[in-house]
């Protein structure tokens, strides 16, 4: 059966390598490995931008974050935009004109004010980062089918005890925000099979986003003897820019980052990741007993990764490493052969790939369509593919550049930069941008920096093509001669 519907199944801040065949860590997911095992898997698929509100406006637009316009967290203090400032780029529109039911649920985080109901959209409208655990709508749910549950806080950021990491949720699964929302979007969902409607509607869950809260069911459910240190938790950051080492050891300090400290935090990571697997899995069983499935294109990705401790002690996101850009990204219908994709892939491609798969129009963009490598895994993608970072807590900009052949260069104005050999050094260990043995391929970086930042019309061409190449890696001197 031809392709009617899409579901966008959404989560926040999923690492790319805890489910599926290249899982690392010892998660009980059995919902997302049979999906990863049922869809086409874009295994080098990344965020536009490792930040929650830029990557999902990218997400929804087809757009980097320099042309749709939220550069930062829409909620932030020093917002770029508190909303979207174009909403005509928002692509669901396009399924509107041609006669789809567009559904949401869960969490939007495009805008301050106005939520998925301000455009169109059916279903749940919580503006901003939506605390659902606090909506009327949550609370009624609770009540209606005598739930409750209590917070109980275990693992801090700081040592100071600033900010909650991890806890217990007090309660059992179905007394979770992500229950909530598969029970919604079943309702949502069914409400279209009934009424016989072609749809294009997402759910958009909050987990594994920390804290991470795990319900009395999940709780300690991942083997924590199974669970090793990530390979770069001994990174000791020579030859990194030095703001990576002030955010590690100035905020962003996982305690004294002992690695019994950071096996424990990956194990609640793991755990609420099992908690949103049995959610997913719920969702998707429903489908298939509903019929939906024969005719639905069913997608799975994550807004952005997930530090996790990698880096010597990195938490959360808002950088350039593997860890917080690369995405799971998987598009499953019986039309389309299963199987891994190699090719370069981004969120921003996901509207545009559904879209064609219906033969409907897609605006100009900077996504592209996946169709072609979907229909045949040999087909030739990007050759290369841009990566964005306008900061978070503080303003400043970074921009990566991935080469399908495995290179990796992160160009930070101020700083050093960085290069990288993914084939060789998956954990960005060893910046080989000031060695001599790979000056010529850091030149073609560089060079291919300027040009893709130039034909994107990217507001940092100038800076990059002014200040390219004038810091001596590792070294911290800047050469003001050859301005």
């Amino acid at each position: 059966m031809a392709i009617r519907n899409v579901l966008l199944i959404g989560v926040d801040q999923m690492r790319s390598d805890v489910a599926g065949p290249g899982k690392t860590v010892p998660a009980v997911t059995p919902a997302l490995d049979k999906l990863y095992a049922q869809s086409a898997n874009f295994a080098r698929a990344y965020a536009s931008c490792p930040l929650c509100s830029p990557a999902r406006a990218s997400m929804f637009t087809g757009d980097y974050a320099f042309r749709h316009g939220m550069g930062t967290n829409c909620d932030m203090y020093h917002s770029l935009a508190t909303e979207l400032p174009d909403p005509s780029r928002l692509l669901h529109r396009v399924f509107q004109d041609a006669g789809y039911r567009t559904g949401f649920v869960g969490k939007w985080h495009v805008g301050t004010t106005k939520g998925p109901a301000s455009f169109g959209f059916e279903g749940m409208d919580l503006a901003g980062y939506g605390n659902v655990a606090m909506s009327p709508e949550f609370l009624s749910y609770l009540a209606d089918n005598a739930l409750s549950y209590s917070v109980e806080p275990t693992v801090f950021l700081n040592p100071d005890r600033q900010t909650m990491l991890a806890g217990n949720w007090n309660g059992p699964a179905a007394s979770t925000p992500s229950y909530y929302l598969t029970e919604r979007t079943i309702d949502l969902l069914s409400g279209y099979a009934d009424a016989d409607a072609p749809f294009f509607a997402t759910v958009q869950y909050w987990d594994p986003h920390q804290p991470h809260l795990v319900a009395d069911e999940f709780r300690g459910i991942t083997d924590r003897a199974a669970i090793s240190a990530w390979p770069n938790f001994a990174d000791d950051l020579n030859g990194k820019p030095r703001r990576v080492g002030r955010e590690r050891d100035d905020f962003y300090r996982l305690h004294t980052r002992s690695e019994d400290e950071l096996i424990a935090y990956i194990g609640h990571y793991c755990d609420h990741m099992a908690m949103l697997d049995a959610q997913i899995g719920r969702l998707l069983s429903w489908l298939d007993d509903s019929g939906l499935a024969d005719e639905t294109l069913v997608v799975f990705t994550s807004d952005h990764g997930d530090m996790t401790g990698a880096h010597g002690g990195l938490i959360d996101k808002g950088l350039l490493y593997e860890e917080a850009i690369k995405i799971p990204l998987l598009f499953r219908h019986r039309s389309l052969a299963p199987g891994e994709r190699n090719q370069l892939a981004m969120n921003m491609d996901i509207l545009p790939t559904a879209l064609d798969l219906l033969d409907l129009d897609l605006p100009p963009r900077h996504g592209m369509s996946l169709a072609p490598q979907l229909e045949d895994p040999e087909v030739s993608g990007r050759n290369q593919m841009l990566v964005e970072y306008h900061g978070l807590r503080f303003l400043y900009s970074q921009r990566a550049l991935l080469f399908q052949d495995g290179w990796k260069f992160i160009f930070t104005p101020g700083d050093d930069d960085e290069l990288y050999n993914l084939n060789s050094d998956p954990g960005e260990m060893n910046n080989l941008a000031g060695d001599a043995a790979t000056a010529d391929v850091l030149a073609r970086c560089r060079d291919s920096m300027i040009a893709a930042t130039a034909r994107l019309d990217d507001p940092l061409r100038d800076c990059v093509a002014k200040f390219n190449g004038h810091w001596n890696t590792g070294s911290g001197q800047f050469d003001a001669t050859r301005l």
